[in-house]
């Protein structure tokens, strides 16, 4: 941790700083946004007309093509990928590897979205771990807080994993959230992705000037022995920075600190990718007053470096959470180089 970023403020002053962007900020349109428009049309019809083991296979193929028609990109991503791993590379695939891979689970992630558009109850291949240990707090009345890491798909499947289960899954939020970070993008893609996420939970929605009303939501909840989840994401605006593989990563500690300020269990949840669908873990961490905060800290930074090891294109190397060298920059300004 860097050596000038001390944890001496106070619990809630920390859990109220977590609080988006300014939307205000945000363009009318992206680039970007004309990719996922063209490619939703596709998912779309993938999902009306194919199978979705058919359409699974299609991914890797449609990932490959994707790279070589934006060369830029890729050189980028390369770059980054290599810059973020540094000596930890002997232990991770080849750029050229990572990057095809890394395109193919967002394209993965956008086929279920869009098969679930068409049919609410369709499900991939999802293998559970720790649930007896979420049902058995469950037993005990205790509420359940679920910290996940920031992989792709892991949220997603949680979703459908909670609300099959019956766990009552109420997941804190913010208004952009979703693929697109532009104004229309938000309007349009993102709002259809809520609704879809919507069906399988509840949401605490936040905003940029109200945190507050959507943790005391939380804390109400949990009391009544109910299951919040928190994405492990840096909203907070004096996160605490651990390093990270060659970088560095900055994270906010709302859910620890609402867990213990509940009594609830804390999970922390990750998601491993398998030949056909996916396995999700509820991995359990202690999180007893006794244990400082920034040890919580580090154990999930220690954690995610293990997940991302185990499941590395699960792993999206362009997160604004994390940057090659340190200090990492601050949440929400990182620039394109």
């Amino acid at each position: 941790m860097n050596a000038d970023r001390r944890f001496d403020w106070g619990e809630m002053s920390m859990m109220q700083a977590q609080r988006p962007d300014d939307g205000a900020r945000l363009r009318l349109i992206t680039a970007a946004d004309v990719a996922l428009g063209v490619s939703e049309m596709g998912h779309a019809v993938l999902a009306r007309v194919v199978r979705p083991a058919a359409a699974d296979r299609l991914a890797d193929p449609l990932a490959k093509f994707a790279t070589r028609i934006r060369p830029a990109k890729r050189r980028w991503l390369t770059q980054l990928y290599r810059d973020m791993l540094g000596k930890h590379a002997p232990f991770m695939p080849e750029a050229e590897v990572y990057v095809p891979s890394l395109i193919a689970t967002l394209l993965r992630q956008r086929m279920i979205y869009s098969r679930l558009a068409v049919d609410p109850a369709w499900r991939p291949n999802v293998f559970v771990e720790g649930a007896t240990a979420v049902e058995a707090a469950r037993r005990d009345g205790r509420g359940i807080v679920l910290w996940m890491l920031p992989q792709e798909v892991t949220a997603l499947v949680m979703r459908m994993v909670c609300h099959d289960r019956g766990w009552g899954l109420h997941h804190l939020s913010h208004w952009h959230h979703g693929q697109s970070v532009s104004r229309l993008g938000i309007a349009t893609f993102n709002r259809r992705d809520r609704r879809i996420e919507d069906r399988l939970g509840s949401r605490l929605m936040m905003t940029e000037t109200d945190t507050t009303t959507a943790l005391s939501q939380a804390d109400r909840i949990l009391g009544d022995g109910g299951t919040v989840g928190f994405r492990g994401i840096g909203w907070a605006q004096r996160p605490i920075y651990y390093p990270l593989f060659d970088g560095g990563m900055h994270l906010g500690l709302g859910a620890p600190v609402i867990a213990r300020r509940s009594g609830a269990a804390l999970f922390i949840v990750s998601t491993v990718q398998t030949d056909d669908g996916y396995c999700l873990w509820f991995d359990p961490i202690a999180n007893n007053r006794e244990r400082p905060l920034d040890e919580v800290g580090q154990d999930f930074a220690a954690r995610l470096e293990r997940a991302v090891v185990a499941a590395p294109f699960l792993w999206s190397v362009t997160s604004r959470q994390w940057a090659p060298g340190a200090p990492p920059v601050p949440f929400g300004k990182r620039q394109r180089v």
